[in-house]
């Protein structure tokens, strides 16, 4: 009995892989391709004779008007020489086009430092190369996760911190954008629009695809993640990897994608894998036949 190991280090997350092959005919893994995305990390899965390969990236991927599309966060810096102003933007963009597209500001900090700007004309605004105060009259930052992408729309969470002489003060919002247009979304809305793109969701676990020539099977763990594993027609298993709770499947074999999907895909993800250098997103898993996978994931 060989053993194969490898580390998938992405998003936030640490995965051990250990791979037993049990001994006698050797078979390789079926012919298989297709992405695993969540809230904060995309995975692009190829299978096949030579084995299987995974790439992983902290990226946010979101699907819909059937084009894909990067959602993705910006800092934004209004800080003066006497006052700290941050915060983030969302934006999106499109994979084929690479327009990208504001849809959701920290209109919070915006006004802050704008009513700032208005009531001290002297304050002096920071440039990208010089130092922050180190006593500010003021701080104010804002920060935005990415909590869920169900077909055009973005759950989000905003958290706004000030701290001032008069005294500090915490705001937390959760809101829902409309990717296309960056306005307010309805659960209307949301539960009309994402219908067709929430057939690629795990909402419920086990499930099953059966696919041509393979199968894709998502079972749950008791942490509360998703656990992926590929099974051949002779019932021959391959676990992949775990994800957290709710993720989605698209499928790049059948139908195949457009040679122009492919580029685009393939540049995004290499881009991605620049965001955070302690990715290290490829993994090759030898032929075999049936398959015992050891997984733990904890955070980083």
């Amino acid at each position: 009995m060989g053993v194969a190991r490898a580390w998938l280090i992405g998003a936030g997350t640490v995965l051990t892989v250990g791979i037993l092959a049990c001994s006698g005919r050797e078979s390789g893994p079926p012919n298989a391709e297709f992405l695993v995305t969540t809230a904060d990390s995309a995975f692009w899965v190829r299978s096949g004779s030579q084995g299987i390969h995974v790439k992983a990236v902290p990226m946010t991927l979101a699907h819909f008007d059937g084009r894909f599309h990067e959602v993705f966060i910006v800092d934004l810096d209004r800080s003066y020489d006497d006052a700290i102003f941050t915060g983030e933007r969302v934006y999106v963009r499109d994979l084929q086009t690479n327009d990208s597209t504001m849809v959701y500001d920290d209109t919070a900090i915006v006004t802050i430092a704008a009513h700032h700007a208005r009531s001290y004309p002297d304050a002096v605004p920071l440039g990208p190369n010089d130092d922050t105060p180190t006593n500010p009259d003021i701080t104010a930052s804002g920060e935005t996760d990415i909590l869920e992408v169900r077909g055009p729309y973005a759950l989000l969470e905003h958290r706004t911190e000030y701290e001032m002489a008069a005294g500090d003060q915490h705001d937390t919002v959760r809101t829902a954008v409309d990717l296309r247009t960056g306005a307010a979304a309805t659960p209307e809305a949301m539960a009309r629009d994402s219908a067709t793109e929430d057939s690629n969701l795990v909402r419920d676990v086990p499930r099953t695809w059966n696919r041509k020539g393979y199968s894709l099977d998502a079972r749950g763990q008791g942490d509360g993640n998703v656990i992926f594993s590929l099974r051949d027609p002779s019932r021959h298993t391959w676990q992949l990897f775990s994800v957290g709770a709710h993720p989605r499947v698209y499928w790049l074999d059948y139908p195949p994608v457009s040679a122009a999907l492919r580029r685009a895909l393939m540049k995004a993800f290499n881009s991605a894998s620049s965001y955070d250098e302690t990715v290290k997103y490829v993994r090759y898993v030898r032929p075999a036949s049936r398959s015992i996978v050891n997984r733990r994931a904890r955070h980083a």
